[in-house]
């Protein structure tokens, strides 16, 4: 009687801490890595939105923010000149989660007020001494891999290009396999601070062409423009901020989401099928088969399924669903196999029945139980 309790006891403690490690360490760690976020707002970190998102290629939309009242601006010498920016997306692939990058075709195009700057291309005039030059001469791609950047027009006050190539992208993966990005092409002018060039978007010319993503839905993009703000002058002591600098910038957002949930069932159904044949051992236990060699056979099952998992992701990712629900049958196989030690135990002392009975208590108890946190784990990561 005190063996059976004690491997109650033991059984019940494992469950538990499978239950903590898979939801209160996620939890700790995300609190954690938003603590160190926060903290690690170095230069360049600091962006300070220009109202909300708007959706590409709603005149209306498009209308109705022109009308908004704007929000108030820091104290600068001079206004800086507006900037229109527009985006048109052909295609979007290669999403490669463990280098953080994806592919992007698109044509980028600006409208500008010709007086305000020099031709594209041109060097300072006597007569042009002090115009900036132009939009298109320094604009700059945010976290640019390898990018293409083909100019197609460019003329006094308005530049076309057509941008193929990879950007870098840090991929919040926490609840991969069932996992929601946005895609981001960010755009900074590299040389004028936002005293001098204001970014807009042409939000009512933008959108995407019908592609399609392998394995992802894509939703309509928004665009939003915003200044970051750089805690160096980068050496310009010219500039009216002194220790700070501040550039326009405007983003173009493309949310993607997995494909239903053909592409979970993909990567996670060798791994349920095992943790599944590991239970089969409590109910086929006294059919002259061996027992043990099912948890054993499913341990090397699942670690195989975790490998294939962790080839898709960085190596130093957090914690994502996946690996909570491979964390979830470890515990699993180890009580079964806990289960069928002290079975087996009863059976060699001569009671049958008490090993039956045994099997059938567990049986009922960790199977629900595993089921209940795969449950718990997808809806709650």
């Amino acid at each position: 009687m005190r063996s059976r309790t004690l491997l109650i006891a033991g059984a019940v403690a494992i469950l538990a801490a499978v239950a903590l490690a898979t939801f209160v360490v996620p939890r700790l760690g995300r609190a954690f890595e938003d603590m160190r976020h926060a903290e690690s707002n170095g230069p360049g970190d600091d962006v300070s939105e220009h109202g909300n998102d708007v959706m590409l290629g709603d005149p209306a939309e498009s209308e109705e923010r022109d009308d908004e009242p704007s929000e108030p601006e820091r104290a600068l010498p001079t206004i800086g000149a507006p900037v229109s920016v527009g985006l048109y997306i052909m295609d979007i692939s290669h999403i490669n989660f463990a280098e953080g990058t994806f592919a992007i075709d698109a044509y980028v195009w600006m409208n500008w007020d010709a007086s305000r700057f020099l031709a594209p291309g041109a060097d300072a005039s006597a007569e042009q001494a002090g115009l900036p030059r132009a939009p298109c001469d320094t604009i700059g791609f945010v976290g640019a891999f390898e990018l293409n950047i083909e100019p197609i027009v460019k003329k006094p006050g308005y530049a076309q290009f057509r941008v193929i190539g990879t950007i870098r992208q840090e991929f919040n993966l926490a609840r991969f396999p069932l996992d929601r990005h946005v895609l981001r092409l960010v755009i900074e002018d590299e040389e004028h601070p936002d005293h001098m060039v204001r970014y807009e978007a042409d939000a009512r010319n933008s959108g995407a062409s019908d592609f399609r993503i392998t394995g992802w839905m894509h939703d309509r993009p928004s665009v939003s423009t915003y200044t970051r703000t750089y805690e160096t002058n980068f050496g310009d002591r010219s500039l009216p901020t002194g220790d700070e600098s501040h550039f326009a910038g405007i983003a173009f957002e493309i949310p993607i989401r997995q494909v239903r949930l053909a592409y979970f069932v993909k990567l996670t159904f060798g791994l349920f099928i095992s943790t599944v044949l590991a239970l089969m051992s409590l109910v086929v236990a006294h059919y002259g088969v061996d027992r043990l060699g099912f948890p054993v056979g499913a341990l090397f099952a699942v670690v195989a399924s975790q490998w294939v998992v962790g080839e898709a992701l960085p190596p130093r990712a957090p914690p994502t669903i996946a690996d909570w629900l491979h964390v979830t049958s470890f515990g699993v196989i180890l009580v079964v196999t806990l289960v069928n030690v002290r079975s087996l135990l009863v059976l060699e002392n001569g009671d049958p029945e008490r090993s039956k009975a045994i099997d059938r208590f567990w049986f009922r108890i960790i199977g629900p139980t595993w089921v209940a946190l795969c449950v718990l784990i997808c809806v709650m990561a």
